[in-house]
């Protein structure tokens, strides 16, 4: 099953400058058990990781991964994968196609005229009469904790 996410599901971050950085954590004197929060007596800016990992906003989806067909290169259960539906595919790119009937992230071949497509557990050739289409390009993975 391809669960799509929107932009929506992913919150900002705190981006905090380097030179207000310091290099310890002080223990919090009111109940002597936590840490502060990263940061949270300087002033910082609030980034938004769509824009600083996404070229094409209208042409990208996020997909979260559901069957490891390339476990071996990283692409796990549960990891979100960042898809460009503008990129042109180039032979070895990671890519999520429609390959007879169901969807798959997996790793695109081509040799002269003739595409092919990589999983972990076999090397299948793509023949006219198949049914194959490619709805994008994987450009990142999110890993979530």
């Amino acid at each position: 099953m391809v669960k799509v996410l929107s932009y929506e599901d992913f919150q900002t971050v705190p981006v905090v400058d380097m030179d207000e950085m310091t290099p310890y954590l002080q223990v919090s004197e009111s109940d002597g058990k936590s840490f502060p929060l990263p940061g949270e007596e300087f002033h910082f800016i609030r980034l938004d990781l769509s824009l600083a990992l996404i070229r094409h906003p209208a042409h990208t989806f996020f997909l979260r991964v559901t069957h490891e067909t390339l476990g071996s290169d990283g692409y796990e259960n549960g990891h979100i994968a960042i898809v460009e539906q503008q990129s042109t595919p180039r032979h070895r790119d990671v890519i999520v196609a429609n390959y007879e009937g169901s969807f798959i992230i997996c790793r695109l071949l081509i040799q002269e005229e003739q595409y092919s497509i990589q999983t972990d557990e076999e090397t299948s050739t793509i023949e006219p009469d198949m049914e194959f289409a490619i709805w994008g390009v994987v450009k990142d993975m999110l890993i979530p904790k």
